[in-house]
């Protein structure tokens, strides 16, 4: 998943004068100081990404305008704390039914997650969708016999380092027990203070 940041100043400011209402070209020409054929370009840009739509609105005089807004895919684009609200939550219920609840509760999440996703067989590619589509940026190499499981972009971050890894530890641990039963986890390398990426290996269990 593309980050905000890399789209450039003015394709960033388009974006958030779209989160807050659709514009219309002349809008935002007067809003972030530059031309309209400016505009047009980042927004034709934008729509070709598939983080902005346009559709044309019929007005009481004259001809229908084109308005442009803010896609489902645009708004995946602005950060959001969800693990924040996470750390919060896993907090309350350790205070109220303590730390070993709170990691059978971790497992279970994981393991259901699995469950959802139907009874078909997984494998690694289905583990590194599952990550991508968090937005982990996840990718997976043999090394030594084993699969090293690469995520550039860990989401849990935060939380990780609020909680001592123990969220990997209890619901990541489930769910690739549930995911890919016949592999297991052999080694962690967890996120820290100013390092975002962390490392998965994974071994192939002998039967």
């Amino acid at each position: 998943m593309e980050e905000i940041a890399t789209l450039g100043t003015s394709k960033r400011r388009i974006l958030e004068e779209l989160l807050n209402k659709p514009r219309v070209v002349y809008e935002l020409s007067e809003r972030l100081g530059i031309q309209s054929n400016a505009v047009r370009e980042h927004l034709s840009a934008l729509e070709g990404m598939g983080y902005v739509y346009s559709e044309f609105v019929k007005t009481k005089v004259g001809r229908p305008k084109k308005i442009y807004r803010i896609s489902a895919e645009g708004m995946k684009l602005f950060p959001k704390k969800y693990d924040l609200l996470l750390k919060i939550l896993l907090d309350e219920l350790t205070t109220e039914n303590g730390s070993l609840w709170v990691r059978n509760f971790l497992k279970r999440a994981g393991e259901r997650i699995v469950r959802a996703d139907g009874d078909k067989a997984k494998d690694i590619n289905d583990l590194l969708t599952f990550y991508n589509n968090l937005g982990c940026m996840a990718t997976a190499i043999e090394k030594d016999g084993n699969i090293v499981i690469k995520r550039n972009n860990c989401i849990y971050y935060s939380l990780a380092l609020e909680t001592n890894n123990e969220f990997c530890g209890t619901f990541e641990d489930a769910l690739i027990e549930s995911m890919l039963p016949s592999y297991k986890v052999i080694k962690k390398d967890t996120v820290s203070k100013d390092k975002y990426d962390c490392e998965i290996t994974l071994s192939k269990s002998v039967t």
